[in-house]
């Protein structure tokens, strides 16, 4: 009765070889968890839930590595490229003040005057 609670320093150690080993094992296992933690992904509740659940697989280890892995698809940025807005237009009298203007200056003759505001008044 004696030797069974009595321990041996080999079976310790070997408790301790077996509890180091154990925690390496599940910190391999989570690596993809793990990454995808660290990076911040947005599917990081599937990412877990796919490494927890299938890790054991190669296939599902392995897939959770490479999502893990991959980068987040960002936005699609949309870019609207408007038309500059045209010009109000300009109405008969804008014109014909312009014109009387440029023949004030000497710019036009009085004949030219006369053309373009014939012109202007027709399409008026």
């Amino acid at each position: 009765m004696f030797l069974l609670f009595q321990s041996s320093s080999k079976l310790s150690e070997q408790d301790t070889v077996l509890v180091i080993m154990l925690i390496v094992g599940v910190c391999f296992y989570f690596i993809p968890s793990i990454i995808a933690l660290l990076r911040m992904k947005k599917n990081l509740v599937a990412i877990i839930a796919l490494n927890f659940f299938l890790g054991w697989s190669l296939i599902g280890w392995v897939v959770s590595l490479v999502w893990s892995l991959s980068s987040d698809s960002k936005p699609a940025r949309i870019i609207v490229n408007q038309q500059p807005s045209k010009a109000p237009k300009e109405d008969g009298i804008d014109k014909l003040t312009k014109l009387k203007k440029l023949l004030d200056e000497g710019a036009i003759t009085q004949d030219e005057f006369n053309q373009q505001k014939s012109t202007i008044l027709k399409n008026s």
